[in-house]
């Protein structure tokens, strides 16, 4: 077995200020391109095996560099994600069929009922829009990133990536007044 390095410690913690910071923008950026919790644990789960790998690249580049890096790996594990995948819709089909708030129901049944019709409601209507404008809201929201930087993740100006958030919110908001 071999002997730890005197640095490790050090390494850890560098590691886990990398992974606080960035953490959240990556798990709302993979929500947003596949819509699935679990792959979503996974594609993360991946990109930090990943920087652990190369925390001596990390080490060496400042934080935005780090973003950058971290979004990079992210995009390449998606676009391996897809490539095993026979067709993207599939992965929203699955989601549609087995909500993921199935198995925590409330206690009150009427309650539980009208939760369930709510978030089918809004997961149908979050699974209609677009993946482009499903994308930018979810770095919004979940991701809790600016406009301008959802904009250097999708590689689009800050300008259209307000409009396009403007544009997912307006969607949504009709999709669930019609429904």
């Amino acid at each position: 077995m071999s002997q730890p390095e005197a640095n490790e410690p050090e390494q850890a913690s560098f590691f886990d200020r990398v992974y606080t910071a960035h953490r959240q923008a990556l798990h709302a950026f993979f929500f947003g391109r596949t819509g699935d919790p679990e792959v979503v644990l996974e594609l993360l789960q991946e990109t930090f095996l990943r920087a652990w790998r190369h925390l001596s690249v990390l080490q060496t580049i400042t934080d935005g560099e780090q973003r950058y890096w971290l979004f990079a790996v992210a995009k390449n594990l998606l676009t391996d994600y897809y490539r095993k995948q026979a067709v993207q819709a599939s992965a929203f089909a699955q989601l549609a069929q087995e909500p993921i708030w199935a198995n925590y129901p409330p206690p009150d049944v009427t309650m539980q009922w009208e939760m369930r019709e709510q978030l089918h409601q809004l997961d149908h209507a979050i699974q209609q829009l677009p993946e482009e404008l499903r994308t930018v809201l979810s770095l919004q929201v979940l991701g809790e990133m600016t406009s301008g930087q959802i904009g250097e993740i999708v590689g689009k100006p800050a300008g259209t990536v307000r409009y396009q958030i403007s544009l997912a919110r307006k969607q949504l908001a009709e999709t669930l007044r019609l429904e």
